[in-house]
């Protein structure tokens, strides 16, 4: 997904993507209105994101991606953040990468790295979801013995914890 509101720019850093993956899909949004939307229905493998949009800023998209879709890598293509400016510098530090438009001719380079980076977080990602998923399992098969077993010494008590770990559990989504 590209984030940029000027078309010339657009078809620079689709050129270039092109150059990491021929076969890549684009989906451009040119406004707060059109991120929001097609963020919804469109899953990127990354989102290329200019710092200064008419009426949003990349910083804007930057945290709706960090709190909803936390496992999509974001990079500023920009030309409007300096990397000295104290703002830029914590803006930076949270967004996977970026890149100034005037070293545009690297962009797939950067992108490449960026990509091999997330493909380790994003394994890592999918195995906490299987262990999640394997600990639900393992405390509705606990719940579903107690339910079924008799009455025993402690039961009521055991179940009251057992029952906090599911609520715990499903908080953590």
């Amino acid at each position: 997904m590209i984030l940029e509101d000027v078309e010339t720019d657009q078809e620079l850093v689709k050129r270039q993507i092109l150059k990491y993956n021929s076969n890549s899909i684009f989906t451009i949004a040119k406004n707060k209105k059109d991120f929001y939307q097609k963020i919804d229905w469109f899953l990127p493998d990354l989102i290329l994101v200019d710092y200064n949009l008419p009426d949003f800023t990349g910083l804007d998209a930057l945290v709706h991606i960090k709190e909803n879709k936390p496992y999509i890598p974001i990079v500023f293509v920009t030309g409007g953040l300096s990397p000295d400016d104290p703002v830029a510098e914590v803006v930076l530090n949270v967004a996977d990468g970026y890149i100034l438009k005037d070293n545009l001719p690297t962009l797939h380079e950067r992108i490449r790295e960026i990509m091999h980076k997330n493909a380790k977080r994003a394994n890592k990602f999918a195995k906490e979801v299987v262990k999640q998923n394997n600990q639900k399992i393992k405390v509705l098969k606990v719940v579903n013995l107690l339910q079924n077993s008799g009455n025993f010494s402690g039961k009521e008590e055991l179940m009251k914890l057992v029952k906090s770990m599911q609520t715990d559990l499903y908080e953590e989504e």
